[in-house]
């Protein structure tokens, strides 16, 4: 097996391994969107339709509150036996559960199947800690950090598209698909199905090419990863025999190299110094006073706010525009209700709209826009006007319910100033997180009580926006659960200029380097070469030298 370079600063082929694993999720996540109201309606637990919209927040909620009883165990474990193997039992659990989901004849198995999800699956505050160890020079966070969003996004087109053309065959596809057949007793399981195997693909695909960046267990054997290496080794040697077979006088024999040698230059040094620390390193896990500090607990409680009030929008918006078409007359600006009764197609389109703006933000906007404007004051700019998003929204139903072109056009706006502020929000907490943190050996664990945190809150917001977004309706006051929600926005937008931003944790800087320190060739543009007879590795912080 070839020898392997060093990693270098931005890790491009394991960043989009781990994007691939990390897009099963919100394409499991989201692809129930367009259909959750009807499949709440079919199972009959309510004859008030106004109440549907709590149910619909129970079962988004089933999985937050499961995910919030086990994340810190997932990030605790993380830390000791590495971020590999959580990662890939978060993936089988969640396919595993989204199928038992399509298959639940009732309400509380939904539920069930949902919390059976979340109790398996720790994978938010993993892949975040996964990001941060193999990216850990801060030039490079804001585009490491942008690529999950960016994931995201696009598992927010993919995942509405399944639901919304998967979900109920019988009717959509009778040709293809019979009535009195499993997909009529189950009309909500090839959508789910179609998740289950994505889900599937995503675990291979760690299994086989993730790297594990927890400096505790890298010298733990990985038969999986060693199975990658295999099938990355014979596809790189089949190319490169057929490039050189193309080439004009260049004859292959058993003796032609398949990799040229590199003209770039090996970094060497004089001087050796023999490190004072074993090749597996053994550093003692911080005190908890070390790890809390005050700057870690203020961008814990940033994330659970944002949590608490963005997992809201997407539900509300769902119900409100399934919700029966009303016309409604601007007589009060408290006192109304409304809604369009648009279908599963078109609410899958409108989810699917979200996700394509999102990926385009992300790829093109993103990272040059934070490098000018700063990582702390674009946080707090739109932590502060986040509210005015849940404040405006339900006034959509004072629109004319006759002129549809206006309608899309008010939605189309407002949901894309509600994708772009997600697309910022997110991973600039998770910046400012991962910076505060005081070391990178309980960086999983300070990301798992994080994602504890929003774990919580995504399993209250969704239940009690739910239930004020009922009794509001049958009070005649629709917008009470959205204008609850932008309190906690406001509340979210104060609390923001308590973080100090960019450069916290920045003294504990060296200590993540030395402690995370790994090993390797030194490379130099393409350089790869295996270590000659009498060279020897000096290892420096972040520095590897190899002396002659």
């Amino acid at each position: 097996m070839a020898p392997r370079p060093p990693r270098p600063d931005y890790p491009v082929h394991q960043m989009i391994v781990l994007a691939i694993c990390r897009l099963v999720e919100p394409i499991a996540f989201t692809s129930i969107m367009p259909y959750i109201y009807y499949m709440v309606s079919r199972f009959d637990v309510t004859s008030n339709e106004g109440e549907i919209a709590m149910w619909t927040g129970s079962t988004i909620a089933a999985f937050a509150f499961a995910e919030m009883l086990t994340g810190m165990l997932w990030g605790n474990l993380s830390d000791r036996i590495g971020r590999k193997p959580v990662l890939i039992g978060g993936l089988l659990g969640t396919g595993l559960s989204i199928l038992l989901f399509g298959l639940a004849p009732s309400m509380p198995l939904a539920l069930a199947a949902r919390a059976l999800g979340g109790l398996l699956n720790g994978n938010v505050g993993v892949i975040q800690t996964t990001v941060a160890e193999l990216v850990p020079n801060r030039e490079y966070q804001p585009r490491a950090f942008s690529v999950m969003p960016f994931v995201w996004s696009l598992g927010s087109i993919i995942g509405p598209t399944i639901g919304g053309m998967l979900a109920e065959p019988v009717e959509h596809y009778p040709k293809y698909f019979a009535k009195g057949s499993i997909w009529d007793q189950f009309p909500y399981l090839l959508p789910n199905l179609a998740c289950a195997i994505i889900c599937v693909v995503g675990a291979v695909n760690g299994i086989l090419f993730l790297d594990e960046t927890n400096s505790q267990v890298l010298n733990h054997p990985d038969r999986g990863r060693k199975a990658g290496l295999w099938i990355q080794d014979n596809l790189a040697a089949i190319f490169s025999r057929e490039a050189t077979e193309k080439q004009p006088g260049s004859p292959v024999t058993e003796t032609t190299p398949l990799i040229k040698p590199s003209s770039a230059t090996i970094v060497t040094t004089t001087a050796i110094t023999t490190p004072s620390t074993p090749s597996t390193p053994t550093t003692p896990r911080k005190p908890l006073t070390k790890i809390w500090t005050q700057q870690v607990i203020h961008n814990v409680i940033a994330y659970g706010i944002i949590a608490f009030h963005t997992i809201t929008y997407d539900p509300l918006i769902s119900v409100f525009l399934q919700s029966p078409s009303t016309s409604t007359r601007l007589s009060n600006p408290l006192f109304f209700v409304g809604g369009f009764g648009l279908d599963t197609q078109t609410v899958g389109l409108l989810f699917s709209y979200q996700g394509i703006l999102s990926t385009l933000f992300q790829f093109v906007v993103f990272t040059p826009f934070v490098h000018w404007a700063g990582v702390r004051r674009t946080f707090r700019a739109v932590a502060a006007a986040y509210p005015l998003v849940y404040l405006l929204t339900p006034y959509i139903a004072f629109l004319p319910h006759d002129n549809d072109t206006l309608l899309y056009i008010v939605l189309y706006g407002v949901l894309s100033v509600k994708t772009i502020f997600v697309c910022l929000v997110y991973p600039l907490s998770n910046i400012l997180l991962t910076n505060s943190s005081p070391s990178l050996l309980v960086l999983g664990t300070i990301n798992g009580v994080a994602g504890s945190l929003a774990s919580c809150m995504r399993a209250i917001a969704p239940m009690l926006m739910g239930w004020l977004y009922s009794k509001g309706v049958s009070m005649g006051v629709m917008g009470l659960s959205w204008w609850v929600a932008a309190v906690v926005a406001a509340a979210g937008g104060f609390q923001a200029f308590y973080i100090t931003g960019d450069d916290a944790g920045s003294d504990a800087g060296e200590e993540k380097d030395e402690e995370a320190g790994t090993v390797g060739i030194v490379v130099v543009e393409d350089a790869v070469r295996p270590m000659e007879a009498g060279e020897v590795l000096v290892v420096t912080g972040r520095r590897v030298s190899v002396v002659v």
